[in-house]
């Protein structure tokens, strides 16, 4: 068997793995052995089935499992020996693959197109942003109180402003009179305020990142290899449509996040700070330092619950991982501090014809559902958050001319 590279063009290149019958005859044999042993046909004893007819049973599917195989094998082989640094996974070269027969061919050949990641150069400390320091504005503590109001009346009239209003809002806190109560609201406004600014900074950041951070892709292989990937849901024209601005745009940001956690390892993942976070989100309240071991004890095997749900534990990693990329890019960036209201930060960073007519801010009350402080913020939420870029990558295995092939070892 032997495995060559040529170079297609700027970031492409195609893999030729040409293999003959000898490189796979012995394994064919050898697994129709298997199956002539576990074999139970009428009129046979188990094991006793003649060779011949296992062979002529199973010969064509075992024997082109075992060159896929064996393909799949070398092709990986050569990625992970030569360090190629790919996006997505190899596809058959349409330019070059013929059709193969191991049945009439002893030689053949297969060639393998791969898009290589291109080399980038991130200089955050250049590029500028805006981070929003937003306050809760007299009107709009006004606006939020006046909710709280109309979601606690009972037979249909408004509830006074008073010690039994205060309790029933906020029940931990010890609030005396209308300007205390006002601040507390300011307070749990802005609060959540905090959660929409940081949201939104990541997602300005990874726009002015794709944005300015300039660099070429394969973009014709990618195409392709969306296509391949979509398992059928998704057609060359579809792709075509929405390359620009939506596929381009994710493996751009893909590739810079990448070449960032690569440069700065301490954005990588550590369990304790899922193990943190799981922590914080359940039993925030709690005086853990001082609990005993047996409550520290059922206390971590619910955190040990949480993180075995493969489905709580990625959105538990995005969640962590987005506050990392935010903290870093934060330090990292050229950021500029703006401080304004929660209209002024509508009007900042949400273009005119998609600004809401009205916002809502948040009530909390006792036995009521809590809303989000302002819905205005998720209709600026232009695309998915951060994950670490070792996440972000392509996935490790799909099927290939031969039978699977990895990107690289992990």
């Amino acid at each position: 068997m032997k495995t060559t590279q040529t170079a297609k063009g700027d970031l492409l290149a195609t893999i030729q793995i040409d293999i003959e019958k000898a490189d796979y005859a012995e394994d064919v044999k050898k697994e129709l052995k298997n199956y002539q042993h576990k074999a139970v046909l009428p009129g046979f004893r188990q094991g006793k089935v003649p060779f011949g007819m296992i062979e002529k049973m199973y010969g064509t599917s075992v024997t082109f499992d075992q060159l896929n195989k064996k393909v799949s094998e070398a092709l990986n082989k050569h990625i992970l020996d030569n360090k190629l640094d790919i996006m997505g996974y190899p596809l058959s070269d349409p330019d070059k693959q013929q059709p193969t027969d191991p049945e009439t061919q002893d030689t053949m050949s297969f060639f393998f197109e791969v898009g290589l990641k291109p080399e980038i150069k991130v200089e955050l400390g250049k590029i500028a942003i805006n981070d929003y320091n937003i306050k809760a504005s007299d009107k709009e503590v006004d606006e939020t109180i006046k909710r709280i109001q109309e979601g606690n009346k009972k037979d249909d009239k408004l509830p006074e402003l008073n010690e039994e209003l205060f309790k029933m809002i906020f029940p931990s806190k010890d609030i005396k009179n209308e300007k205390e109560f006002r601040k507390e609201v300011a307070t749990e406004m802005e609060r959540q305020y905090v959660v929409e600014a940081e949201r939104m900074f990541l997602n300005n950041a990874i726009d002015k990142l794709v944005s300015e951070v300039k660099f070429d892709m394969p973009d014709a292989f990618l195409k392709r290899w969306i296509v391949a990937n979509s398992e059928g849901k998704i057609n060359a024209e579809d792709v075509e449509k929405n390359y620009d601005n939506v596929y381009s745009k994710t493996f751009r940001w893909q590739l810079i996040e990448e070449t960032i956690a690569k440069a700065n390892p301490e954005l990588v993942l550590k369990e304790e700070e899922l193990r943190e976070f799981v922590t914080k989100m359940y039993f925030g309240q709690l005086d853990i330092a001082n609990m005993d071991d047996e409550m520290k004890g059922r206390l971590n095997g619910i955190v040990d619950s949480v993180l075995k749900d493969e489905n709580q534990r990625e959105n538990i990693k995005n969640q962590v991982a987005d506050n990392k990329v935010t903290a870093f890019l934060k330090k990292a960036m050229k950021v500029k501090v703006v401080d304004t209201d929660y209209e002024g930060f509508v009007a900042a960073v949400l273009p005119k014809e998609d600004k809401p007519a009205a916002k809502k801010t948040t009530k909390k009350a006792a036995e009521k559902t809590e809303e989000k402080p302002a819905e205005k913020a998720e209709k600026a939420e232009k695309k998915p958050a951060a994950k670490k870029a070792a996440e972000k990558a392509e996935p490790a295995a799909k099927k290939t001319t031969a039978k699977k092939t990895t990107k690289k070892a992990e």
